[in-house]
């Protein structure tokens, strides 16, 4: 006898199977399994797939809309502004109380991997305390993995990369960087070795915000792939907002 036993269901490729499952693992796929079970579910016309993942989020400021204010103008750069303000006037429970929200609506659509930056600028670091709290708040359904991203620049905010090393000692595992917002090109190379010489220290992996500027002259992710290769981290690096 199956523990779950679904019936009906279709599979990404489009093909209709019934699947049976012992304990935590898939026991058979077939095209009609007939056999008892403790529980079946009638999934026709219903999609069985594995999770979705969510490869890049920002959980911290999320459902925050119109806090402290709408972005008139609808831009990026008044967005990023935004939150610079609010990320010192929310609370802890506020941010986690958004996210546990957001992370409900996600499982509800079978989004159950997320993988989301927090912003580690402000001294008080309240960001990752309250992503810390929700990543162990949802960890028995939904895959949660946290990115140290210093938001105003590694080096252009005084503590920027001071910051970044205390979120890591907190318990985010992703080394996160925003090269394009240092203040030189130079700058935005020299924080992209950096930050990728921190992960391979401490084995982490890496997810940078790269080049998302209209600058034809932003390449950084020309020396992240670079610093990849030279230190082995094939397979642990991210480059992202590539425009």
């Amino acid at each position: 006898m199956f523990d779950l036993l679904i019936k009906g269901g279709t599979l990404p490729d489009g093909t209709q199977r019934d699947i049976a499952i012992t304990g935590t693992r898939i026991a058979a796929i077939e095209p009609k399994i007939e056999a008892q079970a403790h529980e079946v579910i009638d999934a026709t016309g219903d999609l069985v797939a594995p999770p979705f993942v969510d490869p890049h989020f920002h959980l911290d400021a999320t459902l925050s809309y119109g806090l402290p204010r709408v972005n008139a103008s609808g831009t990026l750069l008044e967005g990023i502004s935004l939150w610079g303000e609010l990320r010192d006037q929310t609370s802890v429970d506020e941010m986690v109380d958004r996210a546990l929200t957001y992370c409900d609506w996600a499982a509800s659509l079978g989004l159950l991997t997320i993988r989301s930056h927090v912003d580690t600028t402000p001294d008080h670091l309240n960001t990752v305390t309250a992503m810390l709290e929700v990543r162990e708040k949802v960890k028995d359904y939904i895959d949660l993995q946290l990115v140290a991203f210093p938001q105003d620049g590694l080096y252009r905010s005084p503590t920027g990369r001071e910051n970044l090393l205390r979120a890591l000692d907190m318990g985010v595992e992703v080394v996160g960087g925003i090269p394009h917002f240092e203040r030189t090109m130079a700058d935005g190379a020299a924080s992209v070795r950096d930050l990728c010489e921190i992960a391979t220290d401490r084995g982490l992996m890496v997810d940078l915000h790269c080049d998302e500027s209209d600058d034809p002259h932003s390449r950084h992710i020309e020396t992240l792939a670079y610093e990849a290769q030279r230190l082995g981290l094939q397979g642990r690096v991210a480059g992202s907002h590539l425009t």
